[in-house]
């Protein structure tokens, strides 16, 4: 190793070609404590890269927990050596200084510290700064002499350094430093809203109405803002009367954070400028205090929101609900019915007034949304056909059965079902039990059965043998009720038992798959393969599966490997499913391929390896395709 060392040293030092140069700076991080020295020298070097690796081989050395490869604490020792380098002329070296030791500072706290004391104030600020970004294993009471030193660079960094610290003994010693210079007083006001200090709210208050400063000004109605309990409502309130346009705008921002707000004249027009103009950011909390003051006057500019975002937006969902919700939370149902009244709002904003109040279950909305129940536009129609199923009131079911029969558009039909069920309306019955019988459309079908169970249950399921296969198929795939299940199974039509098997699957409770197990042993092979299956939705591994793997039936196999990748655990599908590699059937040993491959691992890569050259071509795919995914 020492030869090589020192070859590797010289070559990092003196070699003319940069690569080998950087290699070598590289390699040298495999050394011990005699690699420091030349790796530190090529900090300067030329070559940028060459520097780069010579500062990764550095902190690789310091951080190292290789105790039998050094003599010596490599993190301490590293960090002597690199100290040094605060000292240098040249900025790009202090800095890479700077990166090594915030790497590996924590290994000698120490020696960090004597930096807090050196005559230097650049080196005593670069100590502190070095303490707020590395934080492990220091102590904040080390810092607290640095708010009074000479230097106020030094000062401010030992603001900030408590704070990232979070050192609340320092809370009163920060507070004494408030009135310090501007520089300072900024970054002591970052420590006391980082620090959450509450007992400083006073102080801050006093300083807000004595600084002449508009930074230090906006950075304490910040900080009053971010400690946000109800000790800062005095100090802010005391200088809301003089503050600036802008500081009131903070002030209010800062107050709704804490929830409460002054009773002045101007903030309606402040929280609906900033609902109007402000960012994403901000309109939240405009939206909170339009809530805390009750602001019916903002019910339009909402609307107008609303109606500008774009549905395609990841967020539009969140948005939609802030807006709304405020407007759940406030006397907004007048303003609304006026909008909707006045019929000047483009389509997305009356689509989501008309949502509104449903949500408000708006009993004076319900002659305007059945007018806007019979609207040319589709999507108007829907949303009105909603919000009468969410206000339930009993004059809109008569409307509601003639659009759910007669409209020419099958979602609106949909949507006016849905209400029906909603309402719970039981003259509504007949006739969507009627249309149940001639619908076609699967999911209007479904629409139609769950409204009937929500309206009367007993009254539809008196009935269920007289229903056509699609509508006790369609029951079967809604339906959690094991009664009803058991109910279907008992059906003559074979789909429709198959569906209801596959219901138990989806239930999953401990007396379904007792069911499930039963029908396992049925000499109907549609039967059987339908009821493994339905384990696999159950995902339920059990003794049974692994039997059906021996079936003579290779579709029984087949169903069976499947079922045991959605509910057996690797270990398992490893011992269970390896002898099927040379099932004579290609599907089954397609599935065990597919199953064996969402297991991953060496172990199964060779299993597959050994099967390349498999006869059946379409094996022998997918096991490259399963092999090149691991």
């Amino acid at each position: 190793m020492k030869k090589n060392l020192k070859r590797l040293a010289h070559k990092l030092l003196n070699d003319e070609d940069s690569s080998e140069r950087r290699y070598a700076a590289e390699e040298l991080s495999q050394y011990d404590e005699r690699a420091i020295y030349p790796l530190i020298k090529a900090l300067k070097d030329e070559n940028t890269a060459v520097q780069e690796a010579a500062t990764q081989s550095l902190i690789t050395i310091g951080i190292s927990e290789d105790d039998e490869r050094f003599l010596t604490n490599p993190g301490e020792l590293v960090t002597y050596m690199v100290i040094p380098l605060l000292r240098e002329e040249e900025a790009f070296i202090r800095n890479t200084a700077l990166l090594i030791l915030t790497e590996i500072g924590s290994k000698a706290p120490h020696l960090i510290y004597q930096l807090l004391k050196d005559k230097d104030p650049d080196v005593r600020k670069f100590g502190l700064d070095l303490i707020a970004d590395i934080k492990e294993g220091f102590d904040g009471s080390m810092i607290i002499p640095l708010l009074k030193d000479v230097n106020a660079n030094v000062r401010a960094a030992a603001a900030r350094a408590i704070g990232e610290l979070n050192y609340k003994e320092a809370i009163p010693y920060l507070v004494e430093s408030l009135n310090d210079e501007e520089w300072v007083s900024f970054y002591v006001l970052q420590a006391l809203a980082v620090l959450q200090a509450e007992e400083a709210a006073d102080a801050i208050g006093e300083l807000l109405l004595a600084s002449d400063s508009i930074l230090v000004k906006a950075e304490a109605i910040e900080t009053l803002g971010r400690i946000g309990t109800e000790r800062v409502i005095s100090p802010l309130l005391k200088y809301y009367p003089l503050a600036t346009k802008d500081e009131k705008r903070e002030i209010i921002k800062a107050l709704i954070r804490v929830g409460a707000l002054p009773k002045d004249t101007d903030i309606k027009e402040e929280l609906l400028s900033i609902l109007k103009e402000g960012d994403w950011e901000e309109k939240p909390l405009a939206l909170r205090g339009i809530v805390l003051t009750n602001l019916t006057d903002a019910v339009s500019l909402i609307v107008e929101q609303a109606g500008a975002l774009d549905p395609s937006c990841f967020d539009y969902d969140e948005k939609i609900g802030l807006l709304q919700d405020a407007l759940l939370n406030i006397n907004s149902e007048d303003e609304l019915i006026n909008l909707l009244e006045r019929d000047k709002l483009k389509f997305r904003a009356k689509a989501f007034v008309i949502s509104t109040l449903g949500k408000l279950r708006s009993k004076k909305a319900v002659p305007l949304l059945l007018k806007l129940l019979e609207d040319i536009k589709r999507d108007i129609r829907i949303a009105s056909a909603k919000a009468l199923g969410d206000i339930a009131d009993a004059g809109s079911i008569k409307p509601l059965v003639t659009r759910s029969i007669e409209d020419p558009d099958t979602n609106v039909r949909k949507s006016a079902i849905e209400a029906l069920g909603m309402i719970r309306a039981q003259d509504a019955f007949e006739p969507l039990l009627s249309l149940l019988e001639r619908e076609e459309y699967p999911d209007v079908i479904e629409t139609i059965v769950t409204s009937l169970i929500e309206i009367d249950q007993e009254r539809f399921l008196s009935n269920i043998k007289s229903y056509r296969t699609e509508v006790k198929q369609t029951l079967a795939n809604i339906t959690y009720s094991l009664d009803i299940i058991k109910m279907l199974l008992g059906c003559d039509n074979f789909e429709v038992r198959k569906s209801a098997i596959m219901a138990l699957g989806r239930l999953g409770t401990e007396e379904a798959i007792t069911k499930l197990l039963e029908l396992i042993g049925s000499d109907n092979k549609e039967i059987k393969k339908t009821a493994i299956s339905a384990l696999g939705e159950a995902q339920f591994c059990s003794d049974i599966l692994f039997e059906c793997l021996n079936d003579e039936d290779p579709w029984i196999r087949y169903y069976a490997v499947k079922a045991m990748n959605k509910g057996c655990d690797p270990e398992i599908l490893i011992e269970k499913l390896t002898p099927l590699l040379d099932d004579p059937f290609p599907p089954v040993v397609i599935a065990v391929v597919e199953a064996l491959g969402s297991v991953g691992g060496s172990v199964v890569y060779e299993l597959l390896s050994s099967k390349v050259n498999h006869p059946d071509r379409e094996v022998r795919e997918k096991i490259e395709e399963v092999l090149s995914r691991i």
